[in-house]
């Protein structure tokens, strides 16, 4: 797996459109992050997903999404990007898979799911991003969340 900024806009859009996630920003914010990474299969070179990390009501926090059935180069991905940052970095998500992948690659989970609307969960990370979130179908109702939290260090 190799790490690196977006290599082909068009391949990323179509990850982008068809992996939607819970809780996701919109095209232009996601294109023009400078923290976003992707990470590329080493031997065909083809995209296999993506990470952001962004600054939201004063935690730096990480999402993103792969192909499916992914899970060890998610890993591995999310611990590089983590690695990367000194400091403690949070994700949060509805999404069960999302959550065993984050705990295996040492997040915490530290809050217990808590029951949100779409527009409270949204109108907050606008509100510390200044940037819009897209809306996708999970997220336009009431939906279960939770907060998982890794050390600077890596450790629990």
């Amino acid at each position: 797996m190799i790490i690196d900024h977006c290599r082909d806009e068009k391949e990323l859009y179509s990850l982008y459109i068809s992996r939607p996630m819970p809780n996701q920003y919109d095209w232009d914010f996601l294109i023009n992050n400078p923290y976003l990474f992707c990470f590329y299969d080493e031997q065909k070179g083809f995209l296999r997903g993506f990470i952001t990390v962004q600054r939201e009501g004063g935690e730096l926090t990480l999402s993103g999404t792969s192909i499916p059935k992914n899970m060890p180069d998610n890993i591995k991905a999310i611990i590089k990007v983590c690695n990367s940052f000194n400091e403690d970095m949070y994700s949060y998500t509805p999404l069960k898979h999302a959550a065993l992948t984050l705990k295996k690659a040492g997040f915490k989970h530290i809050k217990d799911a808590e029951l949100c609307t779409g527009e409270t969960r949204f109108a907050k990370a606008e509100m510390s991003t200044g940037k819009a979130i897209r809306m996708t179908g999970l997220s336009e109702n009431n939906f279960k969340i939770d907060k998982y939290m890794r050390y600077a260090n890596g450790k629990i």
